[in-house]
């Protein structure tokens, strides 16, 4: 993982509570994201898999509380789309 080291403690018990669980994955990169990323992690002097991991985290970030529109699922006049109203709109 490009060097990445987790904290270390100075005692057995506080190890376990300071060293985050990680869990080793595989990710795809092409030639440029690869030469980007590299060109970044050089630049501030920080290893890829720490960019990533961030990159990753501001976009789940700008997941948590994303909601759908309120109209989403309603029917045009404003009705929520259940199975009951869907089921009495259909056409015989």
């Amino acid at each position: 993982m490009d060097g990445w080291q987790p904290p270390v403690a100075s005692s057995a018990s506080a190890a376990t509570s300071v060293i985050p669980r990680v869990e080793r994955t595989a990710i795809y990169l092409d030639a440029d994201q690869r030469r980007r990323l590299s060109s970044l992690a050089a630049s501030s002097d920080r290893p890829r898999d720490q960019l990533i991991r961030e990159a990753i985290d501001r976009y789940l970030g700008r997941c948590d509380g994303y909601r759908l529109p309120s109209w989403v699922g309603a029917w045009r006049d404003g009705s929520p789309a259940g199975p009951r109203t869907i089921r009495s709109q259909r056409r015989p």
